[in-house]
């Protein structure tokens, strides 16, 4: 009898496909790799069932080409949570896998492991003169009678190839083979002892350490969250678990592995997009055959196969870099719950700002608050001041109070970090003969001075162009660029305290390989005096001598017609001003702004972020906005203005075809900025107080939308929980 194998292919439909399987002496489960042939394409697709009898006629299905995996290569419990993920974001089966899988192995490569040599010191002793480099080789390989790799070896006394084949040849040292571990642990050092409030926080947790129990772990900056991590993770590894840890940003990683690889006797792996390839693929495996003990990774690394997890840690869970923006457009924080809750084993959402998601779950006592209100080793909160900005007198942006601060603090020997949230040198360039103004061609968006490079460049699609001397429409001389961007603020710094090295840190100055974390270690050092940053420098990072934290332009979230604009700048202000002070010096942190005497300011400066998260809480429930409600929003987008609305109208059409009362649907209407990329952008928006209810109209009409004459003709995407209305 034919056995049918259902498959998932990379592609945009929404279903399986069906293929007859070879011969083969395994049997044919779940979770295998395959290659098909797809159309004129040869792909790669995962086994979704595999099954005897059909309801139709199997002489018209094509063979696979080929069976790649002999065992499964997704176990069941990673396998159903990719299932559940397509389930719950409504998005095609096949394309969640990719996401899923490292680059390689969705490729077909093979499962095998890179191997690299060890070598270990024999217990036979000689009375033959050893030269210098063997006698170090000796003496190393004696402190770790487990055996070094070679490359350790090489780092710690240069190439000695040759010096170990001839120990090898005298029987003094032999070689062996294992797994490459894609990080080496260095000298271990002894952590800080916890105080009270961090001991409660890893008991409590401990306690529950064998059932599904979702904690926030709400900490003030400086409270020493990564300390009850790290003691977690200890107390997982004597008991053989793994830990999973997530964090949003990459240019983070250095300094969170450095604080593990430091204080655990742990094989760690890091898995994100700044890693190779192969290395990202080594790391996926070591995890999954228990060779790594603690995963730490952005949000895809939520995929990786854990075969005897104990914990997940989510550290800054309120931040918006967990949620994917396009293709599968999911939220690490939600997958993490849901696996942990599949896993039963705790999760910890760590946060000095939590998303006001996890406050409301806390408040309906779904997760358990653990409180850390004092900054660790004694270091004492800074001041926090507001400048008023309202009448305009600043220099580039820089207001004379803030001038005279930075001053002082860096002739008290000192780091200054200013914080403003926009790249380039100025955001508009105009002519004042014919107001002509620079705009991007291909969208609805100014196009920003890069001076540096002597481009304009538009932030949302790329484009860039030479910077024009004259006006391009009446050849007026004089170009007048506004506003202020990290570029200006830095060149304006270096005029105005020409001894003091100042150092820019935004996506233009890092794009390097190693340039962040090699600017992190040279503010660490003390190299560097003035910090100009973006949203890069506002998170996580440990600078002990930044003493003054400077917000420019503080306002840009006040009246965003974004619905979580205010949380997000409550949070984003919290954040930086927690880079202050962080040591055994005291800071002080000055925001700029035009409004000094909004409710806003009023609340977070006085108050603190807990009263005005609550603030905002309050509100949304009565709006039964987020996290009170659900929201979803399909997105369509075409080169021809009208087809992206046209198509939306019938999606609209065939979902009132359903009578309910449950899920309300607004527009079909034109995206805020309408052109990007050349493309014409409108949504369509589903609220409701009742998720079930969307995701069963959702169910009922996913079928017949991807029937759509249109749908086939213009991008269009389900968002489910979208952050970014605009």
């Amino acid at each position: 009898m034919n056995c049918i194998l259902h498959i998932a292919i990379p592609c945009p439909l929404r279903q399986s496909f069906n293929y007859l399987a070879t011969e083969s002496e395994y049997p044919w489960t779940s979770g295998l790799r395959v290659k098909v042939s797809f159309g004129s394409r040869e792909v790669i697709g995962i086994v979704l069932q595999a099954s005897t009898t059909s309801d139709f006629d199997t002489t018209k299905l094509k063979p696979i080409l080929e069976r790649i995996d002999n065992y499964p290569l997704l176990d069941s419990e990673l396998f159903n949570l990719i299932t559940w993920v397509s389930y719950y974001y409504h998005h095609p089966i096949g394309d969640c896998f990719q996401t899923a899988l490292p680059k390689k192995l969705r490729l077909g490569e093979s499962t095998d492991l890179i191997n690299e040599i060890f070598w270990k010191k024999e217990k036979t002793n000689t009375t033959e003169s050893l030269g210098k480099k063997q006698q170090l080789l000796l003496e190393e390989l004696t402190r770790s009678p487990e055996g070094l790799s070679q490359r350790d070896l090489k780092d710690l006394v240069g190439e000695c190839k040759s010096s170990l084949q001839s120990l090898e040849k005298k029987l003094l040292v032999s070689q062996f083979s294992q797994p490459k571990q894609t990080l080496i642990t260095t000298e271990l050092t002894i952590g800080c002892l916890l105080n009270t409030e961090q001991k409660i926080a890893v008991d409590t947790v401990w306690k529950k350490r064998e059932q599904f129990s979702p904690y926030l772990l709400q900490g003030i900056t400086g409270s020493g969250k990564t300390e009850v991590y790290i003691q977690l993770c200890e107390k997982m590894l004597a008991e053989k678990k793994q830990v999973l840890i997530l964090i949003p940003e990459i240019g983070l990683t250095p300094q969170f592995v450095q604080r593990f690889k430091q204080q655990l006797t742990a094989k760690i792996v890091v898995l994100n997009s700044s890693i190779s390839a192969t290395n990202r693929k080594q790391a996926w495996l070591l995890a999954k055959n228990s060779l790594a003990d603690i995963i730490i990774g952005t949000r895809s690394a939520i995929f990786t196969p854990l075969t005897s997890a104990g914990l997940i840690i989510l550290d800054e869970e309120h931040d918006a870099s967990y949620k994917q923006q396009d293709g599968l457009r999911y939220h690490a924080r939600n997958v993490a719950l849901i696996r942990a809750q599949k896993l039963d084993i705790p999760i910890v959402l760590g946060s000095a700002t939590p998303s006001l998601e996890t406050l409301h779950h806390v408040n309906q006592q779904k997760y358990q608050r653990l409180s850390l209100t004092q900054r660790a080793g004694g270091a004492k909160l800074p001041k926090v001041n507001v400048i008023d900005c309202s009448d305009g007198n600043t220099q580039n942006g820089i207001s004379h109070k803030l001038i005279n601060a930075i001053r002082q603090h860096i002739e008290n020997d000192n780091q200054v970090l200013l914080f403003i949230n926009r790249r380039g040198f100025a955001p508009v360039l105009m002519c004042h003969d014919c107001n002509w103004q620079a705009t991007c061609q291909s969208c609805d968006a100014r196009m920003v001075v890069h001076q540096h490079r002597n481009i304009l460049f538009c932030h949302h699609c790329g484009l860039i162009q030479r910077l024009p001397k004259d006006c391009p429409q009446c050849q007026a001389k004089e170009l007048k660029n506004y506003g202020a961007g990290t570029e200006k603020v830095e060149l304006t710094l270096q005029k105005i305290f020409p001894q003091t090295p100042v150092l820019r840190i935004d996506r233009d100055t890092t794009q390097r390989v190693n340039a962040f974390a090699d600017m992190v270690a040279e503010i660490k050092q003390g190299g560097a005096k003035i910090l100009v940053g973006t949203q890069m420098l506002a998170k996580g990072h440990d600078f002990h001598d930044v003493t003054l934290v400077g917000v420019l332009d503080a306002d840009q979230g006040l009246y965003s017609a974004d619905y979580r604009a205010t949380e997000s700048l409550a949070q984003l202000i919290t954040q930086v001003t927690g880079r202050a002070g962080r040591g055994k010096k005291s800071g002080e942190v000055l925001i700029q702004t035009e409004q000094p005497r909004h409710d806003f300011w009023q609340s977070i400066i006085k108050q603190g972020y807990q009263f005005t998260a609550d603030e905002l809480l309050e509100q949304r429930v009565e709006m039964a906005m987020p996290p009170a409600g659900a929201l979803c929003i399909i997105r369509a987008e075409e080169r021809d203005q009208s087809l992206a609305m046209q198509f939306l109208t019938d999606v609209l059409m065939l979902c009132n075809q359903t009578a309910q009362q449950d899920v309300i649907i607004m527009g079909p209407v034109p995206a805020i900025m309408e052109r990007k990329a050349g493309r014409y952008r409108a949504q369509l928006l589903f609220t409701t107080q009742n998720r079930r209810a969307l995701h069963q109209l959702l169910d009922q009409h996913i079928t017949a939308i991807s029937a759509l004459k249109l749908a086939r003709k213009v991008r269009w995407s389900i968002d489910i929980d979208p952050i970014d209305l605009l």
